[in-house]
């Protein structure tokens, strides 16, 4: 182990980034930044034929966006804002200077948390989830989600896709719902906000993410930050009790044990096939 992940560790802080059964890149991407008193951390999901390129850039702006944002310093919630934005652009720019790729039909999930003083600050879009685990009076320990996935089909997802001329739709029974422009089959994107998907972009999919503030209790004990190869196939409280049995000195083992668990699984569960896998673990005490 080396110094950084030394000192990680001494913070709470495990990590673990696994490619997929798969013959793609990894498509995943994560940051963790320590600015003074306060720990920054995002995950990232790329889709798309040019996914990674796109989550390898979106994890390289957001957080110089953000630290070099005007709010930073006093309204967590209008930069986190306006740097999801900005980086939506940026990303744009990038991929038109760099000609290597195109954001049109790729994109990436992002969920950020900014922990600073005794608060919490949570933005996001797409898939990519955040829970928060704690234990309640009864010594019980309990998982409960920070941020929820930006699914089509969701109403108000699905009212504003309606109104800018796209379509909800399943291609199967055991497919997920995606958007497509009205009447035609693409560009089937299985989210509802994306950094990216230019083309999805004129169809009602939106980079504005969903923000939060949490102030944080006695009794919240740590987060988990994950891509959704962790959540397709195991329970939130199963992961929280993953890492609650390691405690806070095996962090490492923590992040490790949930991508070889949910690994596994894929493996079982999608006939040798896995998504990557990315997953945070947080400890707040």
């Amino acid at each position: 182990m080396g110094m950084i992940d030394n000192e990680l560790k001494r913070r709470g802080i495990g990590y673990a980034c696994k490619k997929g059964a798969k013959s793609a890149p990894n498509q995943d991407d994560f940051f963790i930044l320590i600015d003074g008193d306060t720990t920054i951390l995002g995950v990232f999901d790329g889709h798309g034929l040019f996914g990674h390129y796109c989550s390898y850039a979106v994890q390289q702006l957001i957080p110089k966006l953000l630290l070099s944002n005007k709010s930073y310093k006093d309204n967590l919630e209008i930069a986190l804002k306006e740097t999801f934005l900005t980086a939506d652009e940026a990303l744009r720019g990038i991929a038109v200077q760099e000609g290597k790729f195109s954001a049109d039909l790729s994109g990436t999930t992002a969920t950020v948390v900014v922990h600073r003083n005794d608060d919490l600050y949570f933005a996001h879009v797409g898939d990519s989830r955040a829970i928060m685990c704690k234990m309640n009076t009864d010594g019980k320990l309990i998982a409960a989600e920070m941020t929820h996935d930006h699914c089509p089909e969701n109403s108000e997802e699905e009212k504003r896709i309606e109104q800018s001329g796209g379509e909800v739709r399943r291609q199967d029974s055991d497919s997920p719902a995606r958007v497509f422009c009205r009447d035609a089959n693409y560009p089937g994107l299985a989210m509802s906000r994306a950094i990216g998907d230019t083309v999805a972009k004129s169809f009602g999919v939106i980079a504005d993410p969903e923000t939060s503030a949490y102030r944080v209790q006695r009794a919240d004990n740590f987060l988990v930050l994950a891509t959704d190869g962790v959540w397709e196939f195991l329970e939130e409280q199963d992961v929280a009790s993953m890492v609650y049995m390691n405690g806070k000195q095996r962090v490492d083992k923590s992040a490790a044990h949930i991508a070889e668990y949910a690994f596994s699984v894929w493996l079982e569960q999608e006939n040798n096939t896995t998504d990557d896998i990315t997953c945070i673990v947080y400890y707040l005490n």
